[in-house]
């Protein structure tokens, strides 16, 4: 069999010459944007599927046709609602925004937090296209999402190492200047209407982020802060009062698990230091052995989590979740040191 030309590099439409009837995987630039490149494949590019190339190095993570194109026409609805009159400062902070309002992590795709991981749960969420149909992503991933989108408004960027972690940023060139940022360590604050911690210098920028519509006039930490300033912390019921705040100040509904995690552990830290407020990640097991991540919130033999269908953080019993666990309907996820005052469970 002839494999010629079955993975063909479109960075121009003079390339798509070199696609002949044996190619079935199509490499498309995301730091280069080419608009008549992505709606030639967009209207003919039903029987490929697609990867990213950067600096002329492809990906080897392909995404359906059927991904690609939700995920473009997901991508240009974004571009098409960018407010007018914007500067580029400005423009980069809406992509910013808006990336983070849609994408989260992912608990099952991390090795830290599973025995085994499923291949193909990862590859999707490496993939731009993937990443933005699934919802899921990484920081590898969401940072050549928001470099993609910085080239279709014609803004250079490029990736960098954000921390010693290995998280992966952008560097983002405006003007005749640069900006440093780090949307996946973003995410929980964007989903939560905080003001940010890894925009540069412009986290918290009420001018900019009224102009973008990111906020009316307060952030949505600020309003919290307010509200918790005034409660009393010894009253039996603290953190069930902490959890109310929250549930009427952010719409949870939109946060996703790990996010929401991530902001009640700002939360705790910042008004309960002194108080062992414990946040555990636990799954429920599916039909088809998938996990379906959820959080448990405890302090002195209290349990909650935020239940998305009825839109509430909810009361549970201990009993009833060990009882789950043992019946292997729940699982608890590698490291983490679950207990009550009576018991402890430990993975």
């Amino acid at each position: 069999m002839n494999n010629t030309n079955v993975i063909v590099s479109v960075n121009t439409m003079n390339d798509i010459s070199n696609i002949n009837n044996n190619t079935k995987y199509i490499n498309l630039s995301i730091d280069s944007f080419n608009s008549d490149v992505i709606n030639y494949f967009l209207e003919y590019g039903k029987g490929y599927s697609y990867t990213d190339t950067i600096n002329n190095k492809n990906g080897f993570i392909y995404a359906t046709y059927s991904m690609f194109k939700n995920s473009e026409n997901i991508i240009n609805g974004i571009i098409n609602n960018i407010p007018s009159n914007l500067s580029n400062i400005e423009k980069v902070r809406y992509l910013y925004i808006a990336l983070g309002k849609i994408l989260s992590a992912d608990i099952n795709t991390m090795d830290n937090k599973n025995e085994k991981i499923s291949f193909s749960s990862v590859s999707i969420i490496n993939n731009i296209w993937g990443s933005i149909t699934s919802g899921k992503t990484t920081s590898a991933c969401i940072s050549k999402l928001l470099m993609y989108l910085c080239s279709r408004i014609g803004i250079k960027s490029e990736l960098i190492n954000s921390d010693i972690n290995g998280n992966i940023g952008n560097k983002i060139y405006v003007d005749d200047s640069f900006l440093i940022v780090d949307l996946y360590n973003d995410l929980y604050n964007i989903q939560g209407g905080f003001s940010t911690k890894y925009f540069d210098k412009y986290n918290d920028n009420k001018d900019i982020d009224k102009k973008i519509f990111y906020i009316k006039n307060s952030y949505i930490n600020e309003i919290i802060d307010k509200e918790l300033r005034g409660l009393d912390y010894t009253k039996d019921n603290m953190l069930s009062d902490i959890l109310e705040v929250l549930e009427r100040s952010i719409n949870i509904s939109d946060v996703g698990v790990i996010e929401l995690a991530k902001i009640c552990k700002d939360i705790f830290d910042k008004y309960t230091p002194n108080y062992d407020i414990r946040i555990n990640n636990l799954f429920l097991l599916d039909s088809d052995e998938s996990k379906e991540h959820f959080i448990v919130i405890s302090y002195d033999n209290s349990f909650y989590s935020y239940n998305y269908n009825k839109q509430c953080f909810i009361k549970m019993s201990y009993d009833v979740i060990t009882k789950n666990i043992k019946d292997n309907k729940i699982g608890i996820y590698k490291g983490e040191d679950f207990y009550c005052k009576e018991s402890r469970l430990v993975l």
